[in-house]
């Protein structure tokens, strides 16, 4: 039993398994990459073709950041970090926080000088020098002088371990995101609410604990008539009441309670409000009335207006010319007379050379607001393990643990002053520090 366990141990703190996990994780994020995640199923069959999307199927490749391998190689670089940590943990907190000192007799030498100063009167300003820099001194008398060893930073010696407790901490992130979290979307007409959203991977719809109302929709372009930001105002409500308000954009959302709705597309569902201008070409007279598809309008001496259908993107002579409002014009007496009204062109209807000229006075467009919703639980692990991670690596590359030993002898009328120490990331800082002691010995009175 022992043995097994013994086994199961020298396995999960292997340096080699982590090395083969870290490779496959990262095979998996460019694999992530090239291959689209959680799209729809005719988008892959048209991408690859159908037998090779089955296979992307069975594999979960389409969805494989939750997929079962993918969870199964977290797990098994949370336990492979955990074990490595545990092993080593009890040493390397004897080694940070244990009382002693250690080490002292083996430092390497960082400076020596022979002073006029007997030791007495070097004691002192040594001492106090060292004390500037060290908190934790020790003061040993030897046969011909003193000795005093100071170190400090040893607590630095859980730099790794600190990194670790980040890595786990985004794993767990990862973990709890991948289980308990979401990604869906929804499209919402300006004016409509929904409660329901359509989850990526599944296509499932998935309820919400409250409603979504998209109160408008507005679109800014640039002078070259692109589109330059895209707005939606939503309202939250919940249990009947309206709860929250405010307009989202691209890269700046709206959450509430842990749910997010990212601002991702939209869409156009027709025209709407149009409203027509009546000119009398003879006399320059002109009148505007609002219509709807379907009714129809009286005007002049039995004229009428009929407006049968809206064409998002008319064609004329093999050419597309935009927007146009498609009508029937009755009059007595004469037969019955298409009309196509272009928005663009105010104009366009002079070509029919009759006694009234028919135009587009205004119309507006309903939209459809496209919502990315997503809920991540594991987000503040993430954030924390990523804070962990940048301290750890800052006390593991930047921070050390710094000896010194001062042993001060008598040399004759004088003294011999040697300095040893080391300062683990910083060895330039010791031999400097050295030569400062040294300095101030030398200019003691």
């Amino acid at each position: 039993m022992t043995r097994t366990v013994s086994s199961i141990t020298d396995f999960f703190k292997s340096v080699r398994l982590t090395v083969v996990v870290l490779l496959l994780l990262a095979g998996t994020s460019i694999l992530g990459t090239v291959i689209p995640q959680n799209k729809h199923a005719a988008d892959y069959i048209q991408t690859f073709g159908e037998p090779i999307y089955r296979l992307m199927h069975i594999l979960d490749l389409t969805d494989m950041y939750s997929s079962w391998w993918f969870i199964l190689l977290i797990i098994t670089l949370t336990l492979n970090i955990i074990v490595c940590t545990v092993s080593r943990f009890r040493s390397t907190m004897k080694q940070a926080f244990g009382t002693g000192f250690k080490g002292f007799s083996s430092l390497p030498l960082q400076g020596q000088a022979t002073l006029e100063n007997t030791p007495e009167d070097l004691e002192a300003p040594v001492k106090k020098a060292l004390s500037s820099k060290f908190s934790s001194i020790r003061e040993l008398s030897t046969q011909d002088g003193f000795a005093l060893e100071a170190e400090k930073g040893r607590w630095t010696r859980i730099g790794a371990d600190i990194v670790h407790a980040g890595i786990l901490l985004l794993l767990a992130g990862a973990l709890v995101g991948s289980i308990f979290g979401f990604d869906g979307f929804v499209n919402v007409p300006e004016g409509e609410t929904v409660s329901t959203i359509t989850l990526r991977n599944t296509n499932e719809k998935k309820p919400l604990d409250f409603s979504v109302r998209c109160n408008s929709f507005s679109l800014s372009h640039y002078d070259s008539g692109s589109v330059k930001e895209y707005r939606s105002s939503l309202t939250i409500i919940e249990d009947g009441k309206e709860v929250l308000t405010r307009d989202i954009i691209v890269n700046d959302p709206l959450t509430y309670k842990g749910i997010t709705f990212y601002q991702a597309s939209y869409g156009s569902m027709g025209a709407k409000d149009f409203t027509i201008r009546f000119t009398e070409k003879a006399t320059g007279k002109e009148m505007t009335k609002p219509i709807a598809i379907g009714e129809s309008i009286p005007f002049g001496n039995g004229k009428a207006f009929t407006f049968d259908r809206y064409d998002s993107d008319f064609a004329f002579n093999g050419r597309s010319v935009g927007e146009a409002v498609v009508g029937t014009l009755t009059e007595e007496g004469k037969a019955p007379e298409e009309v196509v009204l272009l928005t663009r062109f105010s104009n366009y209807d002079k070509m029919r050379k009759g006694s009234w000229i028919l135009s587009v006075a205004g119309h507006e467009h309903a939209y459809y607001t496209g919502l990315q919703v997503t809920r991540d639980p594991g987000v503040a692990l993430v954030y924390l393990g990523f804070l962990l991670m940048i301290g750890g690596c800052t006390v593991a590359f930047f921070m050390g643990h710094k000896k010194i030993r001062i042993e001060v002898a008598s040399s004759g009328t004088g003294s011999t002053v040697t300095i040893s120490g080391s300062a683990g990331k910083s060895k330039w800082w010791m031999k400097r520090y050295a030569d400062h002691v040294l300095s101030v010995a030398k200019n003691a009175r």
